[in-house]
């Protein structure tokens, strides 16, 4: 129907959209992206993951486990508000002191910098290991389908387990328990919401997070806990 394929435009200017945004700021601003891509080329990683988030995303759609874009908008919206309302944690853990002062890319910068990382967010951490995970389960005999939970929860442990990893940066062990929690919570909400309202719900919930977290919050925490300009 006409909202399936407004829903299918929308997503398909997401990708195209974190490519752009990636190659804009890797030519204005590249060290943006070293804390998370190291010296490896940005726009590089981003359309490589955002490419192989679509056709990860193709994937999952024909074999019946997600939607591209389900649901009216202000379901959309609700999600992002949603997402916007579980940074609350993160912000109490900064408010103990928990993470660095360089934590946030500040304006304006970060209007182009987080869309492009929600997309390549999602595609590592959601879209290609589904993708992957279903090349190993036998399609059922009846037409509709779900993913296994097994499936889901393998993949709603990598990006905690990758952030407590990585991305701990030399904070108190508290911190990075309590942050893999936290992102076991976000994953295992996100991927319900790509079972309800397909990769546009969950992408809108990341974009909501990020928005409170990164570009709200971030805009006020620097002067806050650390008594200096952003």
């Amino acid at each position: 129907g006409r909202s399936d394929r407004s829903g299918l435009r929308t997503v398909q200017l997401l990708f195209a959209g974190a490519v752009l945004a990636a190659g804009v700021l890797d030519i204005a601003r590249p060290d943006v992206f070293r804390f998370i891509f190291g010296e490896l080329d940005p726009l590089l990683v981003t359309a490589r993951l955002a490419s192989l988030g679509a056709v990860s995303l193709h994937r999952l759609v024909r074999r019946g486990w997600f939607g591209v874009a389900t649901g009216r908008f202000r379901d959309h919206l609700r999600v992002a508000v949603l997402g916007a309302l579980l940074a609350g944690p993160a912000i109490v853990m900064d408010l103990l002191g928990g993470f660095p002062r360089d934590l946030n890319v500040a304006l304006p910068a970060a209007l182009l910098f987080y869309p492009a990382i929600a997309v390549a967010a999602e595609s590592a951490f959601h879209l290609i290991p589904l993708a992957l995970l279903s090349a190993f389960r036998q399609p059922p005999a009846h037409s509709s389908s779900s993913p296994p939970l097994l499936v889901l929860g393998i993949t709603a442990l990598i990006e905690p387990v990758f952030q407590m990893a990585f991305g701990s940066g030399g904070a108190p062990a508290w911190i990075t328990v309590a942050v893999g929690l936290h992102l076991l919570l976000f994953s295992v909400v996100a991927l319900a919401i790509f079972g309800r309202l397909g990769f546009l719900g969950m992408c809108m919930f990341r974009l909501g997070y990020y928005l409170s977290w990164h570009l709200v919050w971030g805009a006020f925490r620097i002067p806050l806990l650390f008594g200096g300009d952003v």
